[in-house]
C-alpha cells in the first residue's frame, strides 16, 4: 500500500519543521520545560480531536497497556532523548543518530512481530539510510553555525540522540499490535501521547522544574511568540506527524515505514542552507538522491 508507506516521508517532512523551530525554543524554555509543555499541548489536541469524533472504542482499550507502555518509551523518553540532543549537537547531527531508529525498527520488528523483508526491500532500506548518513556526514561545508557547535560532553548528546531512536523504535513496535487489531491510529495516539504527557509533568513538577538550565527563561519573560511556536511544532509534529506514522505502522511493515520517517536529516538540508545560508556540499546531494532512490524503491515495490 504506497500511501501507508508514504505516511513515514509525511512525518518526516513535519519533524522536519520541528527541527527547524526546536532550538531557538529549547534555549527559551529549556529542554525539559518545553518538552512537557509541547506534548501536553499535543495530547490536549489529539484527545479532543478523539472525543469530538467518537473515536475511542473496546478495540483500543483491550491494547491500552501496549500503548501506554508505547508512550512512555516513545513519548516521554524518546522525545525528550532527542530534543536534548537537538539542543547539545544541534538538528543535523542529531538527525543522522537518530536515524538509527529505521535498522533498529526492523531489527525489532523481525524479532517480535514475525515481519520478513525481501532482499529487494532490505536493498532499498539500506539505499535510504545511506543517502541519510552521506547527507549529514557532508551536510555542510563549513562548521561555524550556533547549531554545529557542541553544548556539553559530546559523548552524552550522542547518547541522548541514540536513546531517543531506541525509544521510537521500541514505541512504534509496541503499538502495531492494536492497529492490527483495528484500533483507530488517531485514538492510539491520543493515549499515547497522554501517558507521555502525564509522565512528562510528573517529572517536571517533581523535578525538573527546580533543576531549569540557567539560560532558560522565567515564564513572565516568555513571549505570546514563543508560545505560538511552541503550539506549531506540538501540532505540525505531534498531532500530524506522529499520527500519520502511526496510521502508516497500521498498515505497512514498520520496517519500511520508520526508514522512510527517517529521512528527516535530508529534508533539513534545505532548511538549514537557508538558515545558515551555506550551500549544501556535493556529498549531501548525492545523500539526497540516494534517499529519494531508495524511499521510490520501497514504494513502487
Amino acid at each position: 500500500m504506497p500511501f501507508a508507506e508514504l505516511s513515514g516521508l509525511v512525518a518526516a517532512l513535519c519533524w522536519t519543521i520541528s527541527s527547524l523551530m526546536a532550538p531557538r525554543l529549547i534555549d527559551r524554555f529549556g529542554t525539559m520545560r518545553f518538552n512537557t509543555f509541547r506534548i501536553i499541548t499535543a495530547s490536549t489536541v489529539l484527545l479532543f480531536i478523539s472525543v469530538l469524533t467518537q473515536r475511542f472504542d473496546p478495540t483500543l482499550w483491550a491494547h491500552k497497556n501496549g500503548i501506554m507502555l508505547s508512550g512512555i518509551l516513545g513519548i516521554f523518553l524518546g522525545d525528550t532523548c532527542l530534543f536534548s540532543a537537538v539542543h547539545r549537537l544541534g538538528p543535523r547531527r542529531a538527525g543522522i543518530l537518530f536515524a538509527t531508529n529505521a535498522p533498529i525498527s526492523i531489527l525489532l520488528s523481525w524479532l517480535f512481530l514475525d515481519e520478513v523483508l525481501t532482499l529487494w526491500q532490505l536493498f532499498a532500506c539500506a539505499l535510504v539510510l545511506s543517502g541519510v548518513i552521506i547527507a549529514i556526514l557532508f551536510g555542510k561545508r563549513s562548521q561555524a553555525h550556533d547549531w554545529e557547535q557542541t553544548k556539553g560532553r559530546l559523548s552524552i548528546g550522542i547518547l541522548m540522540a541514540l536513546g531517543g531512536a531506541l525509544g521510537q523504535a521500541s514505541g512504534a513496535l509496541l503499538s502495531k499490535p492494536a492497529l492490527l487489531d483495528g484500533a483507530d491510529p488517531i485514538a492510539v495516539s491520543a493515549l499515547r501521547v497522554s501517558t507521555g504527557a502525564i509522565a512528562l509533568a510528573l517529572a517536571y513538577g517533581l523535578y525538573y522544574r527546580h533543576h531549569l538550565p540557567t539560560n532558560a527563561l522565567p515564564i513572565k519573560q516568555l513571549t505570546h511568540k514563543d508560545a505560538l511556536g511552541l503550539i506549531t511544532i506540538s501540532v505540525v509534529g505531534m498531532v500530524i506527524g506522529m499520527s500519520v506514522l502511526v496510521w502508516g505502522i497500521g498498515h505497512s511493515d514498520v520496517g519500511l515505514v520508520t526508514t522512510l520517517s527517517a529521512t528527516v536529516p535530508v529534508l533539513i538540508l534545505p532548511g538549514l542552507w537557508i538558515t545558515t545560508r551555506q550551500v549544501p556540499s556535493f556529498g549531501a546531494w548525492l545523500g539526497a538522491i540516494l534517499v529519494v532512490l531508495g524511499a521510490a524503491l520501497i514504494i513502487l515495490h
